[in-house]
């Protein structure tokens, strides 16, 4: 084997320009691309919840409980280490519109106090200071909703609601708030009221299923480590939890990560899908160069120089084609930013990161090799014979078995590479499995398909045109493993992507001014008083003069949901 030989050999070769690769550049460009685009959308935007932690939160910190407010011991120490502490309260109920019927909708309330929001802004619609909008009237304080249960309920800046007994007036429509990426899970929009309002709601008595979150507005260069180490320490057992701008919206960056590593691993069935085009782009150019290879044998080339010949040749055809797939995955998120952030309800920092575009190469690499090393292998294969008598390139025997172990080996990589990068054993193997078995049952239906054709074309005499067909479709060697591979993968890829667009449950009258906006919630919450909270969910037939009584609390006077 004559490394220098090759070179130079791969080097003269490549001369000719790179006519027939345009299939395999295409492939892998487009593969690679599509990776390097999701992580680099996915980096940025796990940049963005990063830079924007505190405001994201609301605070610096926040401590939070559940079901209970904390203890004067607790809101000592807050006030200790902290600059101002905030506190609210949030829970479920349900605004009452009296009419007749009465309109109902379910709402998750956040009671706030003066100090909200420490970081950050509150966005009325009309625009005006929160502080005004909780003033209200001289008849009943004010609140303010989200557009959509505004919407639904045909309420407008000062028409009155009920929460509990509490009579509130809607002063604004609630735009944005500062805090609502890192307010965890809520069944129904957003209503914001003053906590000292609700003193008469009955609301908050004992047993709501309510958390009160108390938001530190912390000194400059405070240690948020140090200090969560504390709290957990002095107040274990105490139901205290903790969160920080460190990771200001827990939620949406694991939803992030997540969707991120799906995305990638679907980014990779693609580029497995690629890997076929791109194997049998290989196998197509060497075919040509069949008798330039037993030329090469009977001038005294051993197999290991005209292997490495292609070997250099595919390799830096290769690095073309990641290169190209890792600049425009690159850039298309760059050029299309405005547009992403103008879309996406969380702040995201696009800018180029090296460790997606790292990834993507790599996967790209290991892919190509992976499907390019099998017709690579298929070289040694060729005799010097071959000159004088069609004899073929080595009909269908396996490559030699260091190349079948070269293989195995690349793919073991790529798999260790997508499970390391993606965080998700389970989600990679299953995806690598189903990769496995989607290409071994079209191989299965592409022999089946050859044998078919070699049966049939005995029966096509008289007709020549068929019998050629059937001769080409059901020839050893022929593409028609290759044709199966790739039409069966793309609309496998493809159509599961359409059938899942076509099954999604979109609701019926989601869109603005739909028809089904203001039906009544199918289902009611009960609370047990002087008990564990237990939340009750049933369902009940879609009738709007339908009223669903609610066991009276004890020492509120009872009220129908």
């Amino acid at each position: 084997m004559n490394a220098t030989l090759a070179y130079r050999l791969a080097r003269r070769e490549l001369r000719g320009g790179l006519r027939g690769f345009r299939i395999f550049l295409a492939c892998l460009a487009l593969g690679v691309m599509a990776i390097a685009a999701v992580g680099t959308i996915r980096a940025s935007i796990q940049a963005g919840l990063a830079e924007e932690g505190a405001a994201l939160l609301g605070g610096d910190a926040v401590v939070r409980f559940t079901y209970r407010f904390a203890t004067p011991e607790e809101l000592e120490w807050m006030d200790s280490v902290a600059l101002a502490v905030s506190e609210t309260t949030d829970f479920r109920s349900m605004v009452v519109v009296e009419g007749d019927p009465p309109e109902r909708g379910l709402t998750q309330v956040q009671a706030v106090d003066d100090l909200y929001p420490l970081i950050g802004a509150v966005e009325l619609d009309p625009p005006l200071p929160l502080e005004q909008a909780f003033a209200g009237t001289d008849q009943a304080p004010g609140a303010v909703l989200e557009k959509v249960l505004a919407d639904r309920l045909g309420l407008a800046p000062g028409d009155t609601f009920r929460l509990g007994t509490q009579e509130f007036v809607l002063s604004a429509i609630l735009e944005s708030y500062p805090d609502n990426s890192g307010g965890g899970f809520g069944l129904g929009p957003r209503t914001l009221v003053r906590l000292a309002d609700l003193a008469g709601s009955g609301l908050l008595g004992e047993g709501t299923l309510m958390e009160s979150n108390y938001r530190l507005d912390l000194p400059e260069g405070a240690d948020l480590a140090a200090l969560e180490a504390k709290a957990e320490t002095k107040f274990q057992d105490s139901g205290l939890r903790w969160q920080d701008a460190r990771d200001g919206a827990p939620g949406i960056s694991q939803f992030v990560d997540r969707i991120g590593a799906f995305l990638v691993l679907v980014g990779l069935s693609g580029l497995a899908v690629g890997g076929v085009g791109v194997s049998a782009a290989v196998r197509a150019y060497l075919a040509g160069k069949t008798e330039v290879i037993a030329t090469l044998k009977t001038l005294g080339a051993t197999s290991g120089t005209i292997f490495l010949t292609y070997f250099y040749q595919i390799g830096f055809l290769t690095l073309i084609g990641v290169g190209i797939g890792v600049v425009l995955g690159a850039l298309v998120p760059l050029a299309l930013s405005p547009l992403i952030v103008e879309r996406l309800p969380i702040p995201a920092d696009f800018r180029l990161y090296p460790a997606p575009l790292a990834e993507a190469a790599l996967y790209g690499i290991l892919t190509a090799g992976i499907f390019t090393l099998w017709p690579l292998a298929r070289t040694e294969q060729i005799r010097a014979a071959t000159l004088f008598r069609d004899i073929g390139g080595g009909g269908g025997r396996l490559p030699a078995l260091r190349y079948l172990l070269a293989i195995a080996g690349l793919l073991a990589a790529l798999v260790g590479a997508a499970i390391w990068f993606s965080g998700t054993a389970f989600l990679t193997l299953w995806t690598t499995g189903g990769i496995a078995m989607a290409l071994g049952m079209l191989v299965l239906a592409a022999l089946l398909v050859g044998w078919l054709a070699r049966r049939f074309r005995r029966a096509a005499r008289g007709r020549p045109t068929f019998r050629f067909a059937l001769g080409a479709i059901g020839a050893q060697g022929g593409e028609t493993t290759s044709v199966v591979l790739s039409l069966g993968l793309g609309l496998s890829v493809l159509g599961d992507h359409i059938r899942g667009a076509v099954a999604w449950p979109w609701p019926v009258g989601a869109g603005r001014g739909g028809p089904d906006r203001r039906q009544p919630a199918p289902g009611h919450f009960r609370r047990i008083a002087r008990g564990r909270p237990v939340l009750l969910l049933r369902r009940y037939p879609a009738r709007p003069d339908r009223r669903v009584p609610c066991p009276p609390r004890r020492g509120s006077g009872g009220e129908r949901l």
